[in-house]
């Protein structure tokens, strides 16, 4: 929530100091002392925010995606706009809402946005206490703007401060299962709003609960699955509890996703792939809806496959699966939706998903060297099997619903009619 308000703040800023003539420095609505509290140059904020377009163009796959559906603000205009306020303007202020509002208005292809500071303290808290081997690139960046993220939390808590127009809240979290069980009518529903992480604490009650919800579905000849308000989370938690208690033999599914060989990239490359896993993009095979546009900086692509094996025993439910799907569904659970599809796990009704969960890798970051500020992005640029954009075209369910029509309304009819 806190996002929201601070998104607003920093864009009513630049449009008001974009809009300013001639060049003046911005009226500062906090503590004056702020203006330059992340200590910068004019020459730093330049360099930062030059890098910080560079390593966009060379190492993010998705600006294309953008541009295509923004062609009235494309990715040029944004990085001059932006550049042009920090030149006219002498103000750390100035510099950060430039940023900022630059990853506003590119949008959030491909996972891209700006760390927090309350973000980058569960990171660092990671990085003190988790195993992060195979994840050195990411601790080592995290590491290095420990001192930075002091500075900048200090600096927005401030402006939050001051803003002195009520504050915002999320109220209490709802519960993350939803069941109901049906057995006059053979049916069984389960609604996922978010997958854990493996180290959430409702990760093992949640596991227990589903495991138990399918063996006490076990008389049902359906099984409804609802991810219709699940934007994503972690992969683990569909391969681990979703899937294996429900199947008799591995299950996998294999797809294209390209990469861009770059500085930034090239160490997240070297601590997940090995060698022989990248094909240069020479190679890739012909795809009749792969759109080049925007991918001139992609270099190479792996085959990227996702293996789910059955659990140690088998739960008692034996029937079909259905998938309800929507706009929503994206990142981790869009990975769920395009394996239950390519293995034939689970039906999917409901409408056009959200994408980017093709190659699915934990966002990697570019850290600006003067500020410390971290950016996050996905480096793997998932392809479809026709070679759309996972990012772009999303997954199309099997059975799409009528405009208007609730996905699960959908599924109940498609259930009627497989039992006819």
């Amino acid at each position: 929530m806190r996002r929201n308000l601070l998104a607003l703040t920093l864009v009513i800023f630049t449009l008001l100091t974009a809009c300013a003539a001639p060049a003046a420095e911005p009226d500062s609505r906090w503590d004056p002392a702020l203006k330059n509290a992340l200590g910068l140059t004019p020459a730093q904020r330049l360099e930062d925010y030059d890098y910080f377009v560079k390593t966009l163009k060379d190492s993010y796959l998705c600006l294309g995606v953008h541009d295509r559906e923004n062609p009235d603000d494309p990715a040029e205009r944004v990085f001059a706009g932006y550049r042009e306020m920090i030149l006219e303007n002498d103000s750390d202020e100035a510099f950060y809402s430039a940023v900022y509002s630059s990853l506003y208005r590119l949008g959030p292809y491909g996972h891209l946005w700006i760390i927090e500071p309350e973000d980058y303290d569960g990171m660092l808290d990671w990085c003190g206490h988790e195993d992060t081997s195979g994840r050195e690139r990411w601790k080592e960046l995290i590491e290095a703007s420990e001192e930075q993220y002091k500075t900048l939390k200090t600096y927005l808590d401030s402006l939050g401060e001051d803003e002195g127009g009520g504050s915002w809240s999320g109220g209490e979290a709802g519960e993350n299962l939803h069941t109901l069980l049906l057995p006059e009518a053979g049916v069984a529903y389960l609604k996922v709003d978010s997958f854990l992480t493996d180290y959430d604490p409702n990760y093992q009650t949640e596991a227990q609960a589903i495991r138990d919800f399918y063996n006490a579905a076990g008389g049902c000849t359906d099984l409804i699955i609802d991810l219709t308000d699940n934007s994503g989370g972690s992969e683990l938690y569909w391969q681990n509890l979703l899937v294996p208690p429900l199947i008799d033999a591995p299950l996998s599914c294999t797809n294209y996703a390209l990469l861009a060989d770059s500085e930034n990239n090239r160490p997240y490359i070297e601590n997940v792939f090995a060698p022989e896993d990248l094909h240069p993009i020479a190679e890739l095979p012909d795809l009749p809806k792969l759109n080049r546009d925007g991918l001139e900086a992609a270099t190479h692509f792996v085959e990227s496959t996702l293996r789910v094996e059955p659990a140690a025993e088998r739960a008692a439910f034996h029937g079909r699966v259905w998938l309800l799907v929507g706009p929503m569904v994206y990142s981790a659970s869009e990975s769920f939706s395009v394996f239950c599809q390519a293995t034939g796990f689970a039906t999917l009704v409901g409408a056009q998903t959200g994408g980017d969960g093709i190659g699915a890798l934990n966002p990697i970051m570019m850290r600006l060297p003067n500020s410390g500020i971290l950016i996050q992005f996905t480096m793997m640029y998932g392809l479809n099997p026709d070679g759309s954009s996972s990012e772009e075209a999303g997954t199309t369910p099997d059975i799409p619903s009528p405009a208007g029509e609730p996905a699960l309304v959908t599924a109940l009819r498609a259930v009627r009619e497989a039992r006819k």
